[in-house]
C-alpha cells in the first residue's frame, strides 16, 4: 500500500469536472484507489463518491493506492492533480469571479436596492441582461414508480437497456450544444455520462435487484439517497451537483417506466419561463426563439443550468 498527501489547487475545489478527470485516471489503474479528506473516505473510481467529499480549494487530501501497480498509479494520480485536473489555466486565479447582478437602465445598484417595491422579489442573477415578456409557468410532470418485479435477469436487462438509451440521449444533447457553439459547456454532459458509469451506484442498484426490488425502484432509491448526501454538502457549488445527479438519474428512471422525455410544450409567442427548477438537460433543450429568459426558485449562478443558459444567450 502506498500513500501521498497533496493539495487541491483548483479554484472551486474538486467540483464535477476536475473530479471526473481524477476518476478517469483512477479507472486506468488496476490498484484500488481511495481518497481521504478529514473524516471522509471515497472510492476514487466513483464520481459520486468523490463529490461527497466536498473538497474545497487549498485542502489537503490523502490518496491511498493498494494493488499490483501501486507506484505507477500513485505517480499518475499525483501528476494529474498537480497539473490541474483539466483546469491548468485556472490555477493562478484565487477564486471564480462573482457574476454581477444586472441593474435597470439609469439606476446604479445602491439606488436600485432603495427603490424595490414590496411586491417585487430580489433574485440572484445567473446571466447578464434584462428580458421582458409574458410569463409561462412550467410545471414538472410527476410520475410514480410501481414496485413490480419480474425476475433478476429481466430487471438487470431493463436497467442496462435504460442506461444505454440514456447515454445515447446525452450524447445527442452534447452534440447539439457543440453545434450551438457552446463547446466548453457541452462537457457538462460528459459528467452526466460519467455518473451513469459510477461503480458504487451500479453496485448498489444491482444489490437491490438481487433483493427482489424492481430495476426502477432500486434505481430511484439509490439516486435519491446519493443526491441527498451531495445536496447536504457545505460548499454550495458542490451541493449544486445534486441537481445533475437527479437530472441524469431521472432520465434513466423515465426510460425504465416508459414515461418518455419531458418535452416542454411552450406557447407560440416568446415567453419568460418561471419554474421550481430547471435541470441542465431542460435548459439545453430550450428553444432560444421561444424563451426570452427564465426564473427559478432553486439553483444559482454556479449551477450547470445557469452556465448552459449563459452559453446559449438566455
Amino acid at each position: 500500500m502506498k500513500q501521498i498527501e497533496v493539495m487541491i489547487q483548483n479554484p472551486t475545489g474538486l467540483h464535477a469536472r476536475p473530479a471526473k478527470v481524477l476518476v478517469n485516471v483512477a479507472k486506468t489503474c488496476q490498484s484500488d484507489v481511495r481518497v481521504y479528506y478529514g473524516e471522509k473516505k471515497a472510492n476514487a473510481k466513483s464520481l459520486i463518491s468523490m463529490l461527497t467529499l466536498g473538497v474545497e480549494r487549498g485542502s489537503q487530501i490523502l490518496v491511498e493506492v493498494e494493488g499490483p501497480d501501486e507506484d505507477e498509479a500513485l505517480d499518475a494520480i499525483e501528476a494529474a492533480i498537480r497539473s490541474g485536473l483539466g483546469e491548468e489555466s485556472l490555477l493562478e486565479y484565487p477564486s471564480e469571479k462573482p457574476i454581477a447582478r444586472p441593474a435597470a437602465p439609469g439606476l446604479n445598484q445602491s439606488s436600485l436596492e432603495d427603490t424595490v417595491p414590496q411586491r417585487q422579489i430580489r433574485g440572484v442573477a445567473g446571466a447578464p441582461g434584462i428580458a421582458m415578456g409574458p410569463i409561462y409557468h412550467l410545471r414538472r410532470t410527476e410520475f410514480r414508480v410501481e414496485a413490480t418485479y419480474e425476475s433478476e435477469s429481466a430487471e438487470k436487462n431493463q436497467l442496462q437497456t435504460a442506461i444505454e438509451s440514456a447515454k445515447g440521449q446525452l450524447r445527442h444533447l452534447k452534440a447539439e450544444m457543440i453545434a450551438r457553439k457552446a463547446i466548453s459547456e457541452a462537457a457538462i454532459f460528459d459528467v452526466h455520462l460519467e455518473l451513469l458509469d459510477d461503480v458504487e451506484l451500479l453496485d448498489e442498484v444491482v444489490a437491490r435487484i438481487n433483493e427482489k426490488q424492481s430495476a426502477a425502484l432500486a434505481w430511484q432509491m439509490a439516486i435519491d439517497d446519493r443526491a441527498k448526501v451531495v445536496a447536504s454538502l457545505d460548499d454550495p457549488l458542490l451541493a449544486a451537483r445534486a441537481a445533475d445527479l437527479l437530472d441524469v438519474g431521472y432520465r434513466v428512471l423515465r426510460i425504465l417506466i416508459g414515461a418518455g422525455a419531458p418535452a416542454a410544450e411552450l406557447p407560440n409567442e416568446p415567453v419568460i419561463i418561471v419554474a421550481e427548477d430547471l435541470s441542465p438537460s431542460d435548459t439545453a433543450a430550450l428553444n432560444p426563439k421561444k424563451v426570452l429568459g427564465f426564473c427559478t426558485a432553486r439553483g444559482g449562478p454556479t449551477a450547470h443550468s445557469a452556465i448552459i443558459a449563459r452559453a446559449l444567450g438566455l
